[in-house]
């Protein structure tokens, strides 16, 4: 389980995110010598990157939609393969959804799943699953995701998916009304707190993101611990 959301207007962008997972050794790492500098989230059970940000301003951040198909029962985890992919080689929205369209045409074996991509001045998210993808864009509004499938490539919505889901579309909602009132600071405050609060904070969350790319910002924790700050070039 993670709640996924993006923000744009008047050139500002900010992405947040709980990630929700079994118990598993979690942490963030900076990615260093191949390409783009990235910060990212990591756990033991994936390669690549979960969710983060690169040198160039380009953050991205995912949600699992687990297929209901009876006809492809297991699949692969290989999201997190093409997350690395694309913040080692690419710095915009374009350049991502190109990366990630091609990936899952090419591994339909994939996990279904849900990716918001973001830069400067554009959001954008991907659905995919089973090798079909749709996608939706804008560079003034805001995009949420949960567990479940809003294009409708799958029927997989849960009481507690839509929950979640409802909850951080009313708040990016509110957001996107003060986005270009507020210093930077306290947008990222009222995104820190609505992590931390039920129903997006639960009892299987291991960490807590919100990214800024204009501001190179990451603000990161991690279990239970305290808010952390890293900033490219800081």
């Amino acid at each position: 389980m993670c709640t996924i959301g993006a923000v744009v207007s008047g050139g500002r962008t900010l992405l947040l995110k709980n990630f929700d997972y079994r118990p598993v050794p979690t942490g963030w790492a900076r990615f260093v010598g191949q390409g783009h500098a990235h910060f990212a989230l990591v756990d033991h059970d994936q390669k690549g990157a979960n969710s983060g940000m690169n040198d160039a301003g380009l953050a991205l951040e995912i949600s699992r939609s687990a297929s209901s198909s009876p006809q492809s029962p297991e699949r692969k985890e290989l999201r997190t393969v093409l997350n690395g992919q694309i913040l080692r080689s690419r710095a915009s929205v374009q350049g991502a959804l190109r990366a990630a369209r091609a990936y899952v045409k090419d591994h339909p074996e994939m996990y279904g799943g849900n990716l918001i991509i973001g830069d400067r001045s554009r959001i954008c998210v991907v659905e995919y699953l089973a090798g079909d993808c749709l996608t939706k864009s804008t560079r003034n509004g805001f995009l949420a995701r949960a567990n479940h499938s809003v294009f409708g490539l799958t029927e997989n919505a849960n009481q507690f998916s839509r929950l979640r889901y409802d909850r951080m579309v009313a708040f990016l909602a509110s957001l996107h009304d003060v986005m270009d009132e507020m210093e930077i600071d306290g947008l990222f405050g009222l995104c820190r707190e609505l992590l931390r609060t039920h129903p997006v904070l639960n009892g299987n969350t291991r960490s807590s993101m919100v990214m800024c790319p204009e501001e190179l910002r990451v603000d990161y924790l991690v279990g239970d611990g305290d808010w952390r700050v890293f900033r490219f070039g800081g």
